[in-house]
């Protein structure tokens, strides 16, 4: 039936209506009837919602392009359970109308994005941060599950080759984020460094250097310059030609202010005496150094750690021992966790292995005499031992992972930290009553104040002072302070001195300066005998009293008289804050609390390289390794 009017309809879901009446219509479609008051807009959304492919259609687009494609592919094409009147023969024949493609449509589904054009440059950038992110081999471009697996996502995506990763995309984004991190460096006064030397699971000699610094914004941040493979032996010169080179590609060579490296004479020497830089030991090594020195010096202690290992490397080498474990920890509700053997260079692997063995030993033992290994069980004086070997490593085993963090400003905090340790064994030895403990005890309180004369580095009472949250608080010797009080303010004398910055405000004008000397003698010759005679003599004085040296003492004590952060806070905020009031000190805390405590941040990257380095990996040239590791750290 023809529309009563003879106006044409303009708009075009006049295809899929017609009107039966002049207040209703009925789809063509569905043979459904709707209401008609002179719009479309029902009528519309009758068709986008009954009938999604038909709209898709009208519109231009395919269904997967419409935003609601999800809720409308719940339905099947044509499909409206809501009309009655619908017709199965009429849904065939407009679904077949409406799913033939043209050419250009087939031509589009086959051909693959275009080379070089925004979606495929923009997909191949994703799948080189996710190789590099996630540490995948590059060889997982042609893995017939991955390559599937794409091609479900997007038909059109076709993937890079292993060769144009390693050859183009790779290096492309190297070079990207090489010159990003370049500029950011470029606005930074002051860098610290951490470095340290690997090897590789080839055996291969890799020395990793990283560069910490605070930002503009007062935000601590590090980035991986360099991975080098060092192919000469790793002499102290060699090492330290190697790290110029690298310092002087990236042009900070002159802005580094300290390095922090592990205690090897080697890494140690190559700073001091070839580079002639400041080195700071790491507190991380020097700590391992303190624990494990103590257990090795005492006796009961040293063989207590080893019978645990013997026990615990005997599970894990038994099949039989280990279901035998699982099964007693099932019985008793015991939470299953696998037993933790200690690593030689690592303390905390001995502190992670007897906390371990204390939550399991009950069930251990059980395992041990049902295997009939009742000669491996602990007797109660060892399990006590252990359990004061514990207490006493708990605190050094929190120091360390608060120190190992890069998101804190950490050298501030190693004097404050060695001071808790000292008075937290004391108070332990104190506490406890097992005599091996107690000789324990004495023995972590005098490796304490052996390897920890950096406390007395300047360097490190320095950013303890420049850090809002200490301040004086943790210093034992306040003639300490002294020293490091005069030594700052000789410091912001000499730098703003050299930078020609103003040490003092403003010089006048010659002619302001003629204008005061007029007003004061004339004051003088008005006031001459006057009662205010001596007071303006000293007024004069006291005008022309400021030294050069009066500046940097008033930033400095003003900076003291500040309220305390609480320990919780930020310090870098604080100074973003207060920046402004402190002009000459926040450049000494700009370039002390960006030196890290530890080189844990430079380690970190020697498991990732682990990783990299693997039987997939194993063919990695020395550059690509670079440019992974590189971008892993560094990509945003």
């Amino acid at each position: 039936m023809q529309p009563p009017s003879k106006r044409r309809k303009k708009s075009l879901v006049w295809d899929f209506m017609e009107q039966v009446s002049p207040t209703s219509v009925r789809c063509i479609i569905c043979k459904g009837t709707l209401t008609y008051s002179k719009t479309t807009s029902n009528m519309m959304k009758h068709i986008q919602t009954k009938h999604p492919l038909q709209y898709a259609a009208y519109k231009g687009e395919t269904l997967a392009d419409s935003p609601d494609a999800p809720a409308q592919a719940a339905a099947l094409p044509g499909d409206c359970s809501e009309c009655p009147e619908s017709s199965q023969t009429s849904q065939t024949t407009t679904r077949s109308h409406v799913l033939q493609q043209t050419l250009h449509d087939v031509m589009a589904k086959k051909d693959g994005y275009k080379e070089g054009g925004f979606k495929k440059k923009n997909l191949d950038d994703l799948l080189t941060n996710m190789i590099t992110t996630d540490l995948q081999p590059m060889s997982i471009v042609e893995d017939r599950g991955f390559r599937k697996f794409v091609h479900g996502l997007d038909p059109r995506y076709i993937l890079p080759s292993r060769r144009d990763l390693t050859r183009k995309h790779i290096p492309n984004k190297y070079h990207e984020v090489v010159q990003q991190v370049k500029n950011e460096l470029r606005e930074i006064p002051h860098i610290s460094l951490t470095t340290d030397i690997w090897t590789s699971r080839q055996t291969r000699g890799f020395l990793t250097v990283t560069a910490h610094y605070i930002c503009a914004n007062w935000n601590m941040k590090s980035a991986v310059l360099e991975t080098a493979r060092i192919k000469k032996d790793h002499t102290a010169e060699n090492i330290a030609e190697e790290l110029t080179r690298i310092l002087k590609q990236w042009d900070i060579l002159d802005k580094v202010y300290c390095i922090v490296t592990d205690n090897g004479a080697n890494i140690v020497a190559a700073v001091n005496k070839y580079m002639q830089a400041k080195h700071l030991p790491c507190f991380a090594h020097t700590l391992n150094l303190v624990v494990q020195d103590a257990i090795k010096n005492t006796n009961e202690i040293k063989c207590v750690q080893e019978k645990i290992k013997r026990l615990v490397s005997f599970f894990h080498h038994s099949v039989k021992a280990m279901d035998k474990l699982s099964e007693m920890q099932e019985q008793n509700e015991v939470q299953k966790k696998k037993l933790i053997i200690d690593v030689d260079t690592r303390w905390n692997s001995t502190y992670y292995m007897m906390e371990r063995f204390l939550e399991q030993h009950e069930v251990i033992t059980t395992c041990l005499c049902l295997l009939g290994k009742n000669y491996m069980c602990l007797s109660e004086e060892e399990l006590e031992l252990v359990r004061d070997t514990v207490a006493l490593l708990e605190p050094f085993e929190e120091a360390t992972r608060e120190m190992s963090s890069e998101k804190f400003t950490s050298l501030s905090k190693v004097i404050p930290i060695t001071r808790a340790l000292q008075e937290c064994t004391k108070y332990t030895v104190d506490t406890r009553k097992n005599i091996q403990g107690l000789t324990f005890g004495g023995e972590l309180q005098k490796q304490l104040q052996k390897r920890f004369p950096a406390v007395k580095i300047l360097n490190v009472g320095a950013a303890t002072l420049l850090d809002s949250r200490f301040k004086k608080v943790p210093f034992a010797d306040m003639e300490n302070v002294k020293t490091i009080e005069e030594r700052l303010i000789n410091l912001m004398r000499s730098k703003y001195s050299e930078e020609g910055l103003p040490e003092s405000p403003p010089s006048e004008s010659a002619d302001s300066q003629t204008e005061r000397k007029d007003l004061s003698e004339n004051v003088q010759e008005k006031n001459k005998g006057s009662l205010w005679k001596i007071f303006d003599e000293r007024a004069e004085k006291k005008k022309t009293s400021y030294t050069t040296c009066s500046g940097p003492h008033i930033e400095m004590r003003r900076y003291l008289e500040e309220p305390l952060l609480p320990r919780e806070g930020d310090p870098l905020k604080w100074w973003k804050m207060h920046s402004a009031l402190f002009p000459k000190l926040q450049g000494l805390v700009i370039m002390l609390l960006s030196i890290p405590a530890t080189s844990v941040p430079a380690e970190r990257l020697f498991s990732k390289a682990g990783e990299l380095v693997s039987q997939r990996r194993s063919a990695l040239s020395d550059d690509n390794i670079n440019m992974i590791l590189f971008l892993n750290k560094n990509i945003n």
